[in-house]
């Protein structure tokens, strides 16, 4: 028989999205054969000796965490034949889509312990440039979907800068139509900012166990929490986040809802047993002094375990012996260049963050007792690496210097009050509400360093708005009144898809701008900047609002301001990093539980708002 050789340029290699059903796999099955048969050496190199039948199914691909030479590239693949084996798998990295051009092959096996999840750190990669990769079983047989990364460009490279981000993926609004775009993005990086699942229940799904009383089986339903948010609701349906991971590389977040009740504040005390808190209303443990801390317990472990299966983050520890809270806990704070122009901060407000102080009813204690100065959300290393990396970026001549934090650091009500702006407040969980002294201090470091062009970026509050940033003069007498942080504001985005949203059924320009007035005259009434950059915020210009042909003259709170749809938000940095643009994208939201697939003509994804700052 005379040999052959071809390219196969494999279709499901380069799919969307992977449904695997029994005519794709018996097609496959028979098209190896063919190949077996003939000698056909396929394009992952391979000839294959022998037919072993496999039906492995991949639960989507991830790209994260990328440097300027590496990343950790990610999937979940399962042999449904014999779904509690690991599957043997090759991973390939290229430099071209068609993977004619492979520079890293390696091999590894799922792991049962992590759900059958594997990744791995791909080093010796070029600076800046778009690399494409995928995962294949051991036979070749089955192919996994294609993701694309991109690695960081060098430090001292002018270079444009385009990225997103976005968070808050409940299961309630699966398969979250707002992604419907993304392949056609081209991001350089996309930055999932926390709450990438939500343990609670949906009509299709029951909430994950207590973790504390039954942590085995709450291993299991985070596990299944996370694969679901990588699952169709429907069979060929939307794949739910699988196109958001597969688009681009990732940096991620740790929130409160990949964690549980009182383990989403890590650094409180372990309580007995180990995990079960102390009582929150008790002013002594405002500041833990106990020796024992949430983030070293099981259980916080645990959770951990879970969000660190399903993300492509690299998994490292911390090794500060001087520092309790922080020694001996996995890294997820750290910065990462992006040419000369911009720094990425990638922040962890959960791990290591003093309690969330309740009053004796059971509300949260936003009143004095946040004026603590010794109460932290960061802890003392993270934030000393904080304003280190902020002043030596500064020093360094980066222009924009980019933080991403879980927990929105502007301040929306009345001091030492839960007043609500929509459907958030300033309540206990925020840095405002909770964690004053420390938002205080950070924020007067940046004006007293004259650090220029600090971008925070945050999602949880379940709504877009963009707003200045003050510190008071005087924390404990705030009729001293507050000072506005120089060229520094907070980009607040999402949610990809749950509650909020949807309770705003009324979606014309008019209604919108009605909420957004009363908000903001709330606001002014308490003394607080309102929502929105001022109009002479220094460098704003071309500022868009949907349904506001004025809105660069006006720059009015409805021109920074969505309540009622689920988005994300680009940011582009020009190369010579003189302007920052900042767009939302997003669809109306839509109701709990119906589950709609995307529907581009009766729900496209449209330009919400948007605004470009010159750098000062």
């Amino acid at each position: 028989m005379r040999a052959c050789k071809i390219k196969i340029a494999y279709a499901f290699s380069v799919m969307k999205f992977m449904v695997v059903n029994t005519k794709v796999a018996k097609f496959r099955s028979r098209f190896i054969s063919l190949c077996v048969t003939t000698g056909v050496t396929a394009s992952l190199g391979t000839t294959f000796p022998t037919l072993v039948r496999a039906d492995i199914v991949y639960n989507g691909v991830g790209a994260g965490d990328a440097t300027t030479n590496s990343v950790v590239l990610w999937t979940r693949a399962t042999d449904t034949t014999q779904p509690t084996s690991a599957v043997n798998l090759t991973l390939q990295v290229a430099a071209d889509s068609g993977f004619s051009n492979i520079v890293s092959t390696i091999k590894g096996t799922t792991n049962a312990n992590k759900d059958y999840t594997w990744k791995s750190q791909v080093a010796g990669l070029q600076s800046g440039t778009r690399y494409y990769y995928r995962f294949a079983s051991t036979n070749a047989a089955y192919i996994s979907p294609v993701g694309t990364f991109k690695t960081a460009p060098p430090r001292n490279q002018q270079v444009a800068v385009h990225f997103g981000f976005s968070g808050d993926a409940d299961g309630q609004w699966r398969p979250y139509s707002s992604l419907q775009n993304f392949s056609n993005l081209n991001l350089d990086f996309f930055v999932f900012l926390g709450d990438t699942i939500y343990e609670t229940q949906s009509a299709i799904s029951p909430a994950a166990a207590d973790p504390l009383t039954k942590p085995a089986q709450a291993l299991a339903d985070y596990h299944r929490k996370y694969l679901e948010n990588l699952t169709p609701v429907k069979s060929g349906g939307f794949p739910s986040l699988q196109t958001l991971f597969s688009a681009s590389g990732h940096y991620t977040l740790l929130d409160n809802h990949e964690l549980n009740k009182q383990f989403i504040n890590g650094g409180a005390p372990a309580g007995s047993p180990p995990g079960a808190g102390v009582d929150a209303t008790n002013p002594q443990f405002d500041v833990n002094t106990t020796g024992t801390y949430i983030n070293k317990t099981p259980v916080f472990n645990l959770l951990e375990q879970a969000y660190s299966d399903y993300q492509p983050i690299l998994e490292r520890k911390i090794a500060i012996s001087s520092d309790p809270r922080t020694d001996n806990t996995q890294l997820l704070f750290f910065a990462q260049q992006w040419g000369a122009n911009c720094i990425f901060i990638n922040l962890d407000d959960r791990s290591y963050r003093d309690i969330r102080m309740k009053t004796a009813a059971g509300a949260d204690d936003v009143g004095p007792r946040a004026n603590n100065p010794n109460r932290t959300m960061l802890g003392q290393s993270q934030l000393a690496w904080l304003e280190k990396t902020l002043l030596q970026a500064q020093a360094n001549g980066t222009t924009w210097k980019v933080i991403a934090i879980s927990s929105p650091i502007d301040e929306i009500g009345q001091l030492g009050t839960i007043a609500t702006l929509g459907t958030v407040s300033d309540g206990g969980k925020s840095w405002m509400g909770g964690y004053r002294a420390e938002r205080n201090a950070l924020l007067k470091y940046i004006a007293d360093n004259h650090i220029k062009n600090v971008v925070f970026l945050s999602t949880d509050d379940h709504q877009v708005r963009t707003n200045e940033l003050a510190y008071f003069k005087d924390i404990n007498n705030p009729s001293a009144g507050r000072v506005v942080v120089p060229n520094t504001f907070l980009i607040v985005a999402g949610p990809i898809g749950a509650g909020g949203p949807d309770a705003v059924t009324d979606h014309s320009f008019s209604n919108i701008q009605s909420l957004a007035n009363t908000v903001a005259s709330k606001e002014q009434s308490s003394g607080v900047n309102p929502i929105g950059l001022d109009s002479q915020f220094p460098g704003l210009q071309n500022v868009f609002r949907e349904g506001d042909p004025n809105a660069n003259t006006l720059r009015q709170p409805v021109d920074f301001y969505s309540p009622d749809t689920f988005n994300y938000a680009t940011l582009d940095i020009s190369a010579d990093g003189k302007t920052l643009t900042v767009n939302t994208y997003g669809i109306n939201s839509y109701a709990a539980n119906t589950f709609p697939e995307p529907n581009p003509v009766n729900n496209p994804v449209r330009r919400i708002l948007g605004f470009q700052v010159q750098a000062q």
